[in-house]
C-alpha cells in the first residue's frame, strides 16, 4: 500500500513544478483536475473500495476453479495466495464455498485438498462442527456405500422388564469416550442406529465401518415396576464386509446394577 502513496507523490511532482512556474496559465484548472485524478487513483488502488483487490480475488477464484473443474489438487501457490488476500473470516467463508462447490461437482480430489488445507482455520467448537460436516459430505460422496451404515439391536422376545426409560451407546473400543451412535428409547424392539444418531458429525458408524473398528455396546434400562436398573456391556467385532450389522441380545445377558448409596 505504501508504494502507491510514494508513486502518487512522484506523479504529482511534475504537476507541482508546472504550477510553481511563473508563466503558466490556467493553474486552477490544472490543479483541480490533478487532484481529482490522483484521488481517484488512490481510491481505486488503496481504499476499502479498491477495485484492484477485488479483481485480484476474482482472478484467484477463477484460477482455483480451473483446477477444481479438472479435479486436481489445489496448488500450494494458490492456497498461499488465499491466506495473503483474505482476512481470517473471509478465508473460512471462501473455503466453505469452494469445498461445497467441489463436492457438488463431484470433484473430490480438489475437495479433499481444500479440506486438508482448511482444517487449521476452524478452531472453535462451532467452527469444528462446520469442518466435520464438510468432511462428512466429502466422505459420503467418496464412499457412498457407507452413507446408510446401520447397526441393529435385535432383542430377545422376552423383555427384561417393562421399560420406563432406556439408553444405548456405541463407542469405539479403546477410542475417545464420544459415542459414534447414541439413542434414548422406551420400545426396545429392533432398535436401529444410523449415522444420524452420532454425537459428532463424521464420527459415526460409517467411520467405524471404514476403519474396521471394534465397538463397545452399552445399554442401560430403568424398569417401570420397581425402578430396577439393568444394563448390558459387550464388545462387538463389526463385519467389515457389510455396513448393516445386527446384534441379537438374549434375555440372560441383562445384568442388574447395584444400588448406589
Amino acid at each position: 500500500m505504501i508504494i502507491f502513496y510514494i508513486l502518487t507523490i512522484f506523479a504529482s511532482l511534475p504537476i507541482i513544478a508546472y504550477l510553481l512556474a511563473q508563466k503558466t496559465s490556467n493553474k486552477g484548472i490544472i490543479f483541480g483536475t490533478s487532484v481529482i485524478v490522483l484521488c481517484f487513483c488512490l481510491t481505486i488502488f488503496v481504499s476499502k473500495f479498491a477495485l484492484v483487490g477485488s479483481v485480484k480475488k476474482q482472478i484467484l477464484n477463477d484460477k482455483i476453479f480451473d483446477q477444481i473443474y479438472v479435479d486436481s489438487k489445489i496448488s500450494n501457490q494458490f492456497l498461499r495466495e488465499i491466506e495473503d488476500s483474505f482476512n481470517e473470516d473471509e478465508i473460512k467463508r471462501w473455503l466453505v464455498g469452494l469445498i461445497t462447490k467441489s463436492i457438488d461437482l463431484n470433484k473430490l480430489e480438489s475437495a479433499e485438498s481444500l479440506i486438508t488445507f482448511s482444517e487449521r482455520f476452524f478452531v472453535s467448537s462451532d467452527e469444528k462442527i462446520i469442518f466435520y460436516q464438510l468432511y462428512t459430505l466429502l466422505r459420503d460422496e467418496k464412499f457412498p456405500g457407507y452413507k446408510n451404515a446401520s447397526f441393529t439391536i435385535d432383542f430377545d422376545t422376552m423383555k427384561p422388564c417393562e421399560i420406563s426409560y432406556g439408553e444405548i451407546n456405541l463407542l469405539i473400543m479403546n477410542g475417545p469416550k464420544i459415542p459414534i451412535a447414541k439413542r434414548e428409547f422406551i420400545n426396545i424392539q429392533n432398535l436401529k442406529l444410523t449415522n444420524l444418531d452420532s454425537v459428532l458429525p463424521g464420527f459415526d458408524l460409517a467411520s467405524a465401518y471404514l476403519n474396521e473398528e471394534s465397538i463397545e455396546l452399552n445399554i442401560n434400562v430403568l424398569c417401570l415396576e420397581n425402578n430396577e436398573k439393568l444394563y448390558i456391556q459387550n464388545i462387538i467385532v463389526l463385519d467389515k464386509n457389510s455396513t448393516l450389522n445386527t446384534y441379537k441380545i438374549a434375555s440372560n445377558e441383562w445384568l442388574k446394577k447395584s444400588q448406589e448409596l
